[in-house]
């Protein structure tokens, strides 16, 4: 039995990061966008959902690189920007609720984080670079790992004794994929704001749309995606999904065939808890309030082991039902 973890932005929100919303807000106050009304107003069209937005400037750059290169490279800016002050944010804090209580060894987020065979992260930001890779927790957990490693990429950049290996450095595309014994792989699956392709030393992201294109044409996020399936396809895999809306097609067809083919059960932690898929039903048209069943649903269902409403670092320190499902579900009960 493998025990994976896979998150998205709802994950970092635990720390203060933004979800899609914050992200907007942040977009339209900066300087450069409030300088581009065009672009502003088009990020308000998509008030709910910016990789609206960002999809759209993407797809006209591929109709005409000359004319709409500019528009997709503010964009681009303003986010680096935004990220930049996210980063910065997680510097400040630190990685464990105390809220002036004694911490428990036992229930802390890095004892929470090593215990997975490997993370899979759908985020872009150094939340976990910061206060999980860059230090050595082996005599602060049960799980005792040799090292963290981003397999296929490699680090440049001297930061050093004891300085931050993995949020202090750029990285970049190495080809070399192995894992050394007894290392926790931890995947990106869309990049990081600290990645550079070594060829037109582009930022490796993947955000707006055709995500699935984009992947395609990245070899390290291509490969990424392919372990991610491979992990999950095992048979009786075991995947914790943290802060994960089930918005990207790419991810959720590997966790429906492992589902219906392989066995894979989901633990979700999501403030919409095991209603998750319930929630996203569309309405039937020409009937007034009757909402659809979905694949998506039936599917998510099934694989459902089970799930808490419960803000991580809350579940994690705090007395509830919700704590010792989740250690059944990871003990493989």
């Amino acid at each position: 039995m493998a025990n994976i973890l896979l998150l998205g932005a709802g994950f970092s929100a635990n720390w203060g990061a933004p979800v899609t919303s914050g992200v907007f807000n942040a977009l339209i106050a900066d300087e450069e966008i409030r300088a581009n009304e065009q672009i502003r107003s088009q990020l308000f069209r998509n008030r709910r959902n910016f990789e609206i937005s960002l999809g759209a400037l993407q797809h006209n750059f591929r109709q005409n690189p000359r004319q709409h290169r500019e528009p997709l490279l503010l964009m681009q800016r303003a986010l680096s920007r935004v990220f930049g002050n996210i980063n910065e944010l997680f510097s400040r804090q630190s990685f464990e609720l105390q809220d002036g209580q004694p911490i428990d060894r036992h229930r802390t987020a890095v004892e929470f984080l090593a215990k997975f065979d490997a993370i899979f992260t759908l985020n872009q930001d150094l939340l976990l670079e910061m206060h999980y890779l860059d230090h050595t927790h082996n005599q602060l957990t049960t799980r005792r790992w040799n090292s963290n490693c981003l397999p296929g990429m490699t680090g440049a950049g001297n930061v050093g004794f004891g300085g931050p290996i993995f949020s202090g450095r750029t990285w970049s595309p190495s080809g070399d994929y192995a894992i050394s014994q007894n290392s926790q792989p931890f995947f990106k699956l869309h990049g990081s704001t600290n990645w550079k392709d070594t060829g037109a030393n582009a930022d490796i992201m993947i955000m707006g749309g055709g995500k699935v294109e984009a992947i395609q044409a990245i070899p390290v996020l291509q490969r990424y995606q392919e372990i991610f399936a491979e992990y999950a396809h095992r048979g009786d895999t075991r995947v914790t999904v943290i802060g994960y809306g089930y918005g990207d097609d790419h991810i959720n067809a590997v966790l429906e065939a492992g589902v219906k083919d392989r066995g894979l059960r989901m633990y979700v932690i999501d403030p919409r808890g095991s209603a998750l898929a319930y929630d996203m039903r569309p309405y039937i048209s020409g009937q007034a309030g009757a909402l659809a069943v979905t694949p998506f649903e039936v599917w998510f269902e099934r694989g459902l082991y089970s799930a808490s409403s419960m803000p991580l670092r809350r579940l994690l320190r705090d007395e509830s039902l919700d704590i010792g499902v989740l250690n059944n579900f990871l003990a493989g009960r």
